[in-house]
Order: C-alpha cells, then structure tokens, then sequence
C-alpha cells in the first residue's frame, strides 16, 4: 500500500507573499538587533566625551549607561507578553519607534539629565524590540531553515558587539564635530526609519490568539522599585556619602539631611543612601510575596520563583545573575582607562577591543561541538574561567607604562571565555525546564542577565571612581609639577618679562589648584584634562592683583596682545604641567581601575564557582531548530 504526506494547507495571497519576504525579514530583524547590541557598547567608548560636553560627573555619566540596561531588563518579560497578545510585528515596530524616539533625543540632548531620560527610553523600545525578534524569526521558518535563521541572527549579534566598539569610536574621533559621539545615536535614527518601513512590507504579523496574558503590573511596579532603588545607591553613594553624609538630597520639597545656620551638614549625620538600601529590600521582600502569592493561585507573575525547582534553571540563573555583575562593568573599567590613563582616542580604544570580540565569535560556534562531546555545563565552567583568570591578569597589568598589546592578549583569552560560557549558559538554563515553560525561562535568563549588567556597572563603577578619588588625591597633593613650572620658567632666557612675572605667581596658585581637583575628586566630578591651567590660573587672579602687576611690575593683564603673548611663551612649560597633573591623576586612575577589574574577576570568578553546582547536559543535536539539552 502506498502512503501519502498529508497535504499542506494551501497558503493565502498574504501568507505567500510573507513567505517570500522571509529572508528579507530576516535582515531587518537582524539589522534592528544590531542597533539594540551596538548601542550597549558604544556608551562605554563614549563615556568620557559625553562627560567632557555636559561637564557631568562620574555618577550622572554612569546613569547614562545603567539605565539603559535597567529598564531593559525590566520590561523585557512583559513586551514578551504583550507581543504573543497583540502582534509582534506591531510590539516590534512600535519599538523601534520607540527606540528611534530615544536614539534621536540622546543625540540631541543639551543636558545630562535629559540625555539620561532619552537613553531609558532607548531600553525600553530595545525591550520592546528584542522578544518579538526571536518569535517572529520562529514563527517564519521551519525545519532546516529555521537553524540556519538562528544562526544568522546569532551571528549578527556577535558582529555587532564586534564592530560597536570600533564603528562608535571612529566616529566619536572622525565625525567632524565639536561633540562627535551624538553621531553613535544619530545613525541610528536612518537605520531605524528603513527598518520600520521594512517591517510593515516584510513581516506578516503573528499573535497567539488561545493566550489571554495576564500583566503582572504590581509586580513590574515592585521589581522597578527594588531595582530602580539598587543601583541608585550604588552609583551616587560616592556623591551622598555610603554612611555618613556628604551632600544634602533633594527631590521637589523633600530635603535630607537638614543643615545648619552656617550651610554645613553637622558631623555624624546618616546619609540618605543606607535608608534607599533599606528601602530596596522592602520592595523586594513585598515583591516576592506578591508572585508567590500569584503563583499559589495560579495567576501569571512576573516571575515564576516555583521554577527554582528545576535544578538547572535554579543553578543557571544563578550562575548568569552573578556572571552578568562582572562582565559588563569590566568593559566599562577597561574603555576608560584606556582614554583617561592611556590617553588613546576612541577609535583606538575600540580597536583594542577587536582580539576580544573575535575570539568570542570563533570560540562560541566552538563551545557547540565541545558541549556535545563533554557536556555544556564542563565547557561553561571551562569558560568562566578563562574570563576570570583574565580579569585577574587585566588587574595586575593596570598601569600607566604597560604596553597595550600586553592587555589585549588578555583580552583574548576573556573573548574565549565569553565565547564558550555564555551561549551554552543560556541552553543549560532551559535544559530541564518543561517546554510550555521554556518561553518563561528563556525570558528570565535574558532579564536576569540585564538586570545584572545594571547592577555590575553600578557596583563596580562606585568602586572604580571612588578609589580613584582616593588614590588620586594624595598623589595630586605631592605633584612637583608646578615648582617644576616655576624652576622652568624662570630659568629660560627665552621669556619676556610679562611671562616670567605670571609664572612666578604660580607657587601662589599651586595650593588653589591643587584644592580645586581634590575636592572634584571628592564630588565625584574628576578632572577634565582639557581644562587650562593658564586659564584657569589668569581667571584666578583677583582685580586688584591685577592692577598691582599693573603698576608694580608693568605687565596689563586687560590687555588681549600681552596675554597672548604671555600663552604662547609660557605653552612649552604649561603642556608640561598640565601632563604631569594628568600623570598623577592616571596612576591614580589605574589603581582605581586595578580594584574595579578585581572586584569584577571575583563576580566571575564566583560564577565559575556557581557553575559546578549545574547539572550535567549533553547538547543532542536537533535538525529543525536550535539544539536542546538532555541529561
């Protein structure tokens, strides 16, 4: 007897049409991701310039950077739902709108707390944007093509993390303008235009009609709180003061701490930043009675803690939570010590980061063969210490005279360890989930992950500009590099008079000088080595010093042809001081950067500690899809 397939239902007009546009969709659905991954790392390359225009501080530059992944990871489990409800296509395009939206205010902001807001917003249409991609792609191709889809859209990801460093920090350097990194968040704004006009005409729109989603919203509400609270007093308490307090808060009409007559915080006040700690784990205690609450009666939380039960779930979230605290503000660490310490531009910052990027993309194709033959959670433990090791080595290179190429060997092995850690990672966390929870699970890792990388930045961010303060200051204090100024310029026949008289009034400035850094340092604002010294020190000044030179010495400081005659003389010696300020502050910096890294080897290092308890899985490879795990 003979037997017939069964025969497909023939497609509508719509459907076939969709259906020759696959490929079409693919790329534009990669091309958004590419948007999403790139600006996640071109912030770090950016940083010091965007706090170079708004004149910000460490904390307010950091924000820049933290929101953008805190609210991602937020919202990206309930854009996950309200996509299956109402339509990925149209949760995907209205989030690039959104994420367009953000990408055009960051550019054009004229402040740092409206680039701040701009840049939430840019996580909220990438949270938005990134679930709908993977279910459109699922729900587009089937069998042999649907492997190969994955496969191109994981690809496009590794490139992007690849070339965002490098593409942001040419034309931070190269743009052409006085504040060339709104360029990295322009680009975005025709990119994101074609995608959406691409997304109308080739994505046929897809929901799950059977499933009436129930959004957790007093949940989302609690975890933002909790969060939002977290990596608030992570990055400002250098500002405020981690116990005591060092500078009063105020939000509309509540100010704390109250200060005296004399405008001084008395001494041994509480800081406002252990009561928002306190606060973050009340949100968070109500926040886990809420969802248990929710799943004891069979409702949809936010997040399911029963799912804990299943012990690679349990231990890979764990393992992805604590890996995530070390990874992401490692990369911060190391992009601004390369401009600030080593004083490379940002297009030769992003080119340091090219040995990293492509040992990630030919490790993690790798890390697949490997898991199949060893078991994933041996090349996850494998790989997390390959990171850790490297973070360490990083730490101990952190130094004004080491050679670059020394730390991107380094950099090297920590690509290798990404790149065999974090994919398989992801698969040993679904391993032994049920498959109508694998949705659920997969949205938890990809949280759990960003929320993380909030965290770690904010962490090891207080970590790095606070003992960069530290370190720093002392070492402004024993600069000799205005008495050398002084010697300079007295003993060179080259100057005129004019020129010697104001070099001599440097030992004057010195201590003004020198207190001005240290108490940016306190403040969390740095130096900006751009700032002239001469400048600053003429503007010091005061009017009726300046008539006494005037009349005493014959040098007329109101006169524009003396003063630019005393800058140009006085240039050669001023570059020297103001370089041997920059040296103090980068030794300062490195040692700062030194704690940050370790502090970020030893989350990794925990991770790989973490991993051991994962249960063993071998990858059983699967021929229409992506590879599942079994035991």
């Amino acid at each position: 007897m003979t037997h017939f397939a069964a025969a497909q239902p023939p497609r509508t007009a719509a459907e076939e049409a969709a259906y020759k546009r696959r490929w079409i969709a693919l790329l534009i659905l990669s091309l958004s991701l590419t948007l999403i991954v790139m600006d996640s790392t071109i912030v770090n390359i950016a940083f010091p310039s965007i706090r170079a225009t708004f004149g910000a501080s460490f904390a307010d530059a950091e924000w820049v950077n933290s929101i953008y992944s805190l609210i991602f990871g937020a919202a990206l489990i309930t854009w996950g739902k309200l996509g299956d409800q109402y339509g990925r296509r149209n949760i995907f395009i209205a989030g690039a709108i959104v994420f367009l939206i953000g990408s055009l205010g960051s550019g054009l902001a004229a402040t740092i707390p409206v680039m701040i807001l701009f840049r939430g917003v840019q996580g909220m249409g990438g949270a938005m944007m990134s679930p709908s991609t993977l279910s459109i792609i699922s729900g587009m191709f089937k069998g042999r093509e649907r492997g190969i889809a994955f496969g191109i859209w994981g690809a496009t990801a590794g490139v992007a993390a690849a070339l965002g460093p490098i593409l942001g920090g040419w034309l931070i350097t190269y743009g052409g303008a006085t504040d060339s990194w709104r360029l990295a968040f322009l680009i975005n704004v025709p990119i994101g235009i074609v995608a959406i006009a691409g997304s109308f005409w080739a994505i046929r729109e897809q929901r799950d009609t059977s499933i009436k989603h129930h959004i957790d919203w007093l949940g989302i509400v609690l975890a933002s709180l909790a969060l939002g609270a977290v990596v608030f007093g992570a990055i400002e308490g250098q500002t405020y003061g981690w116990l005591e307090a060092k500078k009063v808060f105020t939000l509309g009409s509540f100010v704390y701490p109250q200060v005296g007559a004399d405008g001084v915080i008395a001494a041994g006040t509480t800081s406002f930043i252990p009561f928002v700690f306190i606060f973050a784990i009340v949100m968070f205690v109500l926040f886990i009675i809420v969802e248990t609450q929710q799943e004891r009666r069979k409702g949809e939380p936010l997040f399911e803690f029963g799912m804990f039960r299943y012990p690679s779930f349990r231990y890979g979230l764990i393992t992805v939570a604590i890996v995530a605290l070390g990874e992401f503000g490692a990369i911060l660490v190391l992009s601004i010590f390369f401009q600030l310490a080593k004083s490379l531009n940002a297009f030769e910052t992003g080119l340091t980061f090219l040995p990293l990027a492509l040992a990630m993309i030919v490790a993690a194709p790798t890390a697949g063969a490997l898991s199949t033959r060893f078991g994933a959670k041996w090349v996850v433990t494998t790989g997390m210490i390959c990171e850790a090791l490297a973070l360490f080595i990083i730490a101990s290179l952190f130094n004004v005279d080491t050679p670059i190429w020394q730390l991107m060997l380094a950099f090297t092995l920590y690509g290798v360890g990404v790149g065999l850690a974090i994919a398989q990672l992801a698969n040993i966390v679904l391993s032994d989930v049920p498959p109508e929870k694998a949705g659920v699970a997969s949205g938890a890792n990809n949280t759990i992950r960003q929320i993380g990388a909030a965290l770690g930045i904010a962490v090891i961010g207080a970590v790095l500009f606070g003992n960069f303060a530290t370190a720093a200051k002392p070492l402004v204090e024993q600069t000799t590099a205005f008495k050398d100024f002084v010697t300079w310029a007295a003993d060179n026949p080259d100057l005129s008079k004019e020129s010697k008289v104001i070099a001599a009034q440097f030992g004057a400035f010195e201590d003004t000088a020198k207190k001005s850094i240290e108490t940016g340092l306190d403040n969390n604002e740095g130096f900006d080595s751009n700032t002239d010294v001469l400048d600053t020190a003429l503007a010091n000044i005061p009017g009726a010093a300046k008539l006494a030179l005037k009349l005493t010495q014959g040098v007329d400081l109101d006169n524009p042809e003396v003063v630019t005659k005393i800058k140009t003389e006085l240039k050669p010696g001023v570059d020297q001081l103001q370089a041997g300020i920059q040296r103090a502050l980068a030794i300062g910096f490195s040692q700062g950067a030194h704690d940050a890294t370790t502090v970020a080897a030893v989350f990794v290092a925990l991770g790989a500690l973490s991993s051991f308890m994962l249960p063993q899985t071998k990858i059983v490879p699967r021929g229409d899809s992506a590879p599942v795990m079994a035991h």
